[in-house]
């Protein structure tokens, strides 16, 4: 029904514009907030079409097929499921392309996700038996200290000012159980060779203010000051380049 009045104005605005020999068409969408970087409605219409999985239908537009499997196969590799994960928070799931990967692997009694974005956070309510917390984008204040044995946030960080994302390490590691896993990526200097820098200059996608560039070993020193041990990284693809996906683990 929002699309057929949609379609009507447009057709009635055209038919004036015709007139002055002008017509309304639609551009491509520009990124210019990052809760709208994956856009709901075309994202389910497009993965409905392309008869995939709304994860896989993202990886093959935005990342390359399989980079969520891969991504969890790399954190596997690091001991991010050794020992049982019964309590998980994400920090803008979107899609919920990479919990539910983890949900499968883990089936945690409670789950959690902190999401800006209120179609996606409809969407992962109705999907799957999870609680979303109240969100203002920059803490995770509904969530108790120590009561989390997985805390992570994929493709969220790179997109946030420096500020937001240390108030989001702070909280990360405040919430966090003893013994447990905290996974982010970021975009580091590793991430930003001459010829992906050149590849985002290059884009043309209205990237104006993203992705933001943060220090690795001033972020290891950063958990380190809060009792949670560096375990190891991996890249991954995020078009036109890539970010550094960190594990810690709480002492």
């Amino acid at each position: 029904m929002k699309k057929e009045l949609k379609t009507i104005v447009v057709n009635g605005v055209n038919a004036s514009l015709g007139l002055l020999n002008l017509k309304l068409i639609r551009s491509k969408q520009r990124f210019v907030d990052y809760r709208d970087y994956i856009p709901f409605e075309e994202t389910i219409e497009g993965a409905k079409q392309s008869n995939l999985s709304v994860g896989d239908y993202i990886d093959a537009k935005h990342n390359k097929p399989g980079a969520t499997q891969d991504t969890i196969d790399e954190m596997t590799k690091l001991g991010v499921f050794a020992e049982k994960i019964d309590r998980v928070c994400e920090i803008g799931p979107g899609s919920g392309r990479y919990l539910d990967k983890v949900l499968q692997l883990c089936h945690p009694s409670y789950c959690e996700v902190y999401e800006t974005a209120e179609d996606w956070k409809n969407w992962l309510v109705q999907q799957y038996d999870l609680i979303a917390q109240p969100t203002d984008g920059k803490s995770l204040s509904s969530t108790p200290s120590e009561s989390i044995d997985l805390i992570q946030a994929h493709k969220v960080l790179p997109g946030q000012p420096s500020l937001i994302t240390f108030r989001y390490f702070t909280e990360m590691a405040r919430v966090v159980n003893k013994g447990g896993k905290i996974v982010f990526d970021i975009v580091t200097e590793e991430c930003f060779d001459d010829a992906t820098l050149e590849n985002w200059l290059a884009t043309g996608r209205g990237y104006q203010h993203y992705p933001a560039l943060m220090s690795k070993q001033f972020t290891i020193d950063f958990f380190a000051r809060r009792n949670c041990a560096f375990v190891g990284s991996f890249f991954i693809p995020m078009k036109p380049g890539k970010t550094e996906c960190m594990v810690f683990a709480k002492k």
